[in-house]
């Protein structure tokens, strides 16, 4: 079972770190070493549990400050945090775990979290993934984060956290679509929902499918959301209700994806 640890709050430190990147470590066999921020600790003992068979070591802290403390005592091989750490902001947390190293940093985002995350994804954090997190989808990104052959490195394998469809490609670690090699920028409920479409290809998917996978909560009866984001979708993608090449409606129902006329 990975190894659990937490402690009680610890100050900010008061040191700046230096400017200066720390260049990677070469990584050692063994487990994937995680230092996770997480406050609520049903959901760390969880997490810990679900992730025993994974191959992963988590160390768990409490509040931001005890992990910008630990990245530099422990040297993780990724850093997991939830968008709302106690004591030191998000952004902080990414920007000054950033100057000191180049560990791959996922952001845990919720309903509320989006303004947040796209704030930390600017300071340099790397991806973000669905919180409470599902454990297929993180262990995903924290494989693909490895270098080398155990994950998405130059010499390894491609990362299951990309998908390709016809003209479509999906970074879900760099959080970037490619439309015919060419990025498109999305907001993080829009790259959401391209993330639910892309691994449904083909199959159509009901709105409260995908009000309830990225919005994290029932549809209400009368709601035009999620119309709005396909509206903006097909615009960022060069698409078209009329004539659409990507992003289907099938009436009464919800939406389809379709990339094979897309190529």
């Amino acid at each position: 079972m990975p190894a659990l640890t937490t402690s009680a709050s610890v100050p900010f430190p008061g040191v700046p770190v230096e400017d200066e990147l720390v260049e990677r470590p070469e990584r050692s066999e063994g487990p994937l070493r995680v230092l996770l921020v997480e406050p609520e600790s049903e959901q760390s003992h969880q997490l810990v549990l679900s992730l025993s068979g994974h191959d992963v070591d988590i160390t768990v802290c409490v509040d931001g400050a005890e992990a910008l403390l630990r990245v530099g005592m422990m040297r993780p091989d990724t850093l997991v945090t939830s968008a709302t750490p106690p004591e030191v902001d998000l952004e902080t947390l990414v920007r000054v775990t950033r100057r000191a190293t180049e560990i791959p940093i996922l952001i845990g985002v919720g309903p509320g979290d989006s303004q947040r995350a796209m704030r930390a994804l600017a300071a340099g954090a790397t991806a973000c993934v669905n919180r409470p997190y599902r454990i297929p989808e993180l262990a995903a990104l924290l494989r693909g984060s490895l270098p080398g052959p155990d994950g998405g490195g130059p010499d390894g394998p491609a990362s299951s956290a990309a998908l390709r469809s016809g003209a479509l490609e999906l970074d879900a670690l760099g959080h970037r679509l490619f439309v015919d090699g060419n990025p498109v920028n999305l907001a993080l409920r829009e790259f959401g929902i391209m993330d639910f479409l892309l691994r449904h290809s083909g199959r159509v998917v009901s709105r409260e499918e995908l009000w309830t996978e990225v919005w994290h909560k029932p549809l209400p009866p009368v709601n035009n959301t999620i119309a709005v984001h396909i509206r903006r979708l097909r615009h960022k993608l060069g698409d078209s209700e009329a004539q659409p090449r990507f992003i289907h409606t099938v009436r009464g129902i919800g939406y389809r994806l379709d990339t094979t006329n897309g190529s």
